[in-house]
């Protein structure tokens, strides 16, 4: 292939980056605005590069001044000279000189290999089902107010209704030095990472998700240190290396009764490219703007209360209150195109069970990933989740998730995921709020569930 085609199909590949993801992080409107490929920023959505990941903390703002990177002239709402005679007049700002819109659809095709597994048996025997194969509709939007302010927002259109999954305005710079002090007012997942909350190639986010009261059979929606909830967090990088957020969101069920839940993260980066990306001059190799060698280490802390109704409730019967602390830690180590994900997290309830009595989870994950093509990479993603409730035994499930994911086209996306689980048995709401299939009676058993064969696309 000629010097010639390989850019065009670098660059056919790159826009697919932006325009297809069923949780992105990133969205045509950014490819508009700045007029750069997609690559920049992301390898196969909705991961992101170093420099990608340096654009979402500084608040979807290229590091630098932002407007000076910008190719799409904005609409002025007033004139620059109107900041001298500021408060006596409006502070100018801008909206986008283009739609900041895109629209997304994704789903998934689930193959049981063996109708006889619990997995097949909780689809009534099925092999094979297209039920979910266009799941969920996707309206995202993002662009800048000036070049401080910024707004991200997704509406998810599934099972014939809406949800306001994100809608934040970012306000970036508040304090001090440059990325020190930023703060996000909004709905979205609060971050304990020093990554997005959909870093995984193969897995929907990056942390397991665990809703402990619902797999004690809890009805409704459980708390889940990985929703989104209405937020307001302070965050920043300091000295590019050092990484902080610290936030209070609504957490679950707050048209119930007021919760007050808390949270707060700390990460490292050591090596590669500075967090915030200022000083950059771009990837060592232009080729897998990807590939460093560096270790990040994360930890953080969640405490939230949450209001739930418990297995066994009838008519009349008071949501239960429940109080939970979770604490955790993670790491990923980058070699070039190979990279390792791993982290774990506890979390302790103090009346998560049916009867009142407490219970606490852990939840551990590992993902090992290795970038063969811009538009191919293979992964291997381990997740360990143990519930312990007072009083009773320990019971686990792991799930060993081999699997690769591909561009087959600049705005097609194909994950095909085999699922592998054991369990020794199986809390009373099931494994199913983990994303798990099995569903033993009676010891340990390890059994294929299913294929899972991912389609993504947007336009």
């Amino acid at each position: 292939m000629n010097p010639s085609s390989r850019t065009t199909l670098r660059l056919l590949i790159a826009l697919a980056l932006f325009t297809v993801s069923s949780s992105a992080q990133a969205i045509p409107a950014f490819a508009r605005k700045y007029g750069t490929s997609c690559q920049t920023c992301h390898t196969v959505y909705p991961r992101l590069t170093p420099f990608g990941e340096a654009f979402r903390r500084d608040g979807y703002r290229f590091p630098g001044v932002d407007s000076d990177y910008a190719k799409q002239e904005p609409v002025a709402l007033g004139q620059e000279a109107a900041k001298k005679s500021f408060p006596d007049s409006m502070w100018p700002g801008m909206l986008p000189g283009y739609a900041p819109l895109a629209l997304g659809f994704n789903g998934k095709a689930l193959i049981h290999p063996n109708k006889h597994t619990t997995g097949a048996q909780a689809d009534n025997g099925t092999q094979f089902s297209l039920q979910d194969l266009v799941a969920e509709a996707h309206l995202w939007a993002g662009g800048s107010f000036d070049d401080k302010n910024t707004f991200w927002g997704e509406l998810t259109f599934a099972g014939g209704g809406a949800s306001i999954e994100r809608a934040q305005v970012l306000f970036n710079d508040l304090l001090g030095p440059k990325h020190w002090v930023n703060g996000i007012v909004g709905r979205g997942i609060s971050n304990l990472s020093s990554f997005a909350p959909h870093s995984s190639y193969i897995g929907d986010t990056l942390l397991p998700s665990v809703p402990v009261t619902a797999l004690y059979g809890a009805q409704g929606d459980s708390f889940n240190i990985q929703d989104n909830y209405n937020f307001v967090e302070l965050n920043g990088v300091l000295a590019g290396r050092v990484l902080y957020n610290v936030g209070i969101n609504s957490g679950q069920h707050f048209d119930i009764r007021p919760t007050e839940n808390v949270y707060g993260h700390l990460g490292v980066k050591l090596g590669g490219m500075r967090a915030d990306g200022e000083g950059s001059t771009g990837p060592q190799d232009a080729l897998r703007p990807w590939a460093e060698t560096a270790l990040t280490l994360d930890g953080f802390a969640y405490h939230s209360n949450s209001h739930f109704t418990p297995a066994g409730a009838v008519a009349g019967d008071p949501p239960r209150g429940d109080a939970a602390t979770t604490v955790g830690g993670g790491l990923r180590g980058q070699w070039g195109s190979l990279e390792l994900n791993t982290g774990v997290y506890s979390e302790t309830h103090g009346h998560a069970q049916p009867d009142g009595t407490g219970a606490r989870v852990i939840a551990q994950y590992n993902e090992l990933s290795y970038i063969v093509f811009p538009w191919l990479v293979p992964a291997l993603r381990v997740e360990y989740i143990a519930a312990v409730g007072e009083g009773g035994p320990q019971l686990h499930d792991v799930r060993f998730l081999p699997g690769f994911v591909a561009l087959v086209r600049p705005n097609l996306k194909f994950t095909v995921v085999a699922q592998i689980e054991r369990a020794n048995g199986a809390p009373p709401g099931g494994w199913g709020g983990v994303n798990g299939l099995a569903a033993p009676t009676a010891g340990p058993i390890t059994e294929l569930e299913a294929i899972t064969v991912g389609l993504a696309t947007a336009f």
